[in-house]
Parts: C-alpha cells; structure tokens; sequence
C-alpha cells in the first residue's frame, strides 16, 4: 500500500545487502519543461515517512496526488545499512513498462551526530536534495534542464502563484501539514499580505493597460 508523499506512513525493515551494480547510462538531455509539472523525491519527504533509518534498510510507497486523486507512485528502497555505501532504489513504470532506478546517497556528519543525506545526480554528479522525474528518469534539475514557472510570469502571475501557496499552507493543503499556533499566524499573516499586494497589482495594472484613473 502506498502512502502519499506528505503522509507519515511507510513501511520499515530492517534488512542487509548492499547495491550491487548501478548503471546510469548516457542519454541525450533536452528541455523537459518546468519543475512543477515534474515529479519531485526530496529528502525531506523521506525524513519524514522514516526512510533514513542509518544502519538499516526501509521500504516503502510514495503516492503523489493531484486534485484529490493518486497521480503517480513508486516504490522506494534506502539502505542506509552501511553509511558510506549508502542508496536508493526507485521501482516505478512508464507507459505500462516498470522501470528500476539506483542512486547513490551522500551522508555528511552533522555537527552535533548524525548525519544529513543527499542525492548523487546519476547524471551531472552533484550533490543535490531533491530529485525530479522527467520522462522516464530521476535526476538533479541542471540534469534535465528544467526551469520554474515563475521565470516566465510576470510580477502579477508571481503574486498569484505565491497567494495561492500561502492558501494551501494556512488549509494544509497541496502536502503542507497545518500550522499550529504562532506559525500559523505567520502563514495567515503572509496569505494576507501577497492577496493585498495581489489586488494593488492587479488594479495597478489595470488601470496603467486602460489608461484609467482613480
């Protein structure tokens, strides 16, 4: 069974074995869009689900949804059995054909224990916290050279899509859990003030388009 991504529900064994042979291949890179409409695996997501157990293996689903429905999935393995042979494998399917992906982790000591993981790009090498499916592989952003809507909106656009995520922040929408106490004043207090300038903008723009006045 599957959880979604922002749910804490996963499933966790303590196994051995470590990664064995892993192959990126070489592929042509091209533009794929942008990185909202990829799939993202970050590493705070798996913190959270419980994946980075260090010195054993978890194992897992990860749903991701769309308008109240499951969009896609995967299944997720991390060995952390071993810190400095430490990796994730990605089982999922494109087009009805399953797929199997390995990526290397990197763990850095914290400062006071413990450690902080990272993805190994399969591609570019970098050392990166999030990983996005464009086409039919994860890889870093540079990997797949996608770029973020907000590049090629205008101001307006931009207050719109940042209105829209304080919303789902203060409702606990779109994976963002609901805030509590003073964070939540602050969310509501920043949802607020990007529909206020929103609003100006839009007026603003309105009248500069029209050759209006007040």
């Amino acid at each position: 069974m599957f959880a979604e991504a922002t749910d804490v529900q996963s499933i966790s064994e303590n196994v051995g074995g470590g990664m064995g042979g892993m192959s990126s291949g070489r592929r042509r890179v091209e533009n794929r869009g942008s990185v909202e409409n990829a799939l993202r695996l970050d590493m705070r997501s798996l913190r959270r689900l419980g994946f980075l157990k260090t010195g054993s293996t978890s194992l897992g689903g990860i749903a991701w949804m769309r308008d109240g429905k499951q969009s896609s999935a995967i299944r997720v393995t991390v060995n952390l059995v071993d810190v400095n042979d430490a990796f994730v494998r990605l089982e999922f399917s494109v087009n009805m054909e399953d797929k199997i992906q390995w990526v290397r982790l990197d763990a850095v000591p914290c400062r006071f224990g413990g450690y902080r993981f990272f993805f190994r790009c399969p591609f570019t090498g970098c050392r990166v916290a999030t990983l996005l499916c464009a086409g039919e592989v994860f890889g870093s952003r540079r990997s797949h050279r996608l770029t973020y809507a907000s590049q090629s909106e205008g101001p307006l656009h931009r207050l719109y899509r940042a209105r829209a995520k304080a919303e789902a922040r203060a409702h606990g929408g779109r994976g963002f859990p609901i805030p509590r106490g003073a964070n939540r004043e602050r969310v509501l207090e920043r949802w607020a003030a990007c529909e206020e300038a929103a609003d100006a903008l839009f007026i603003s723009e309105s009248m500069r388009r029209f050759d209006l006045t007040l």
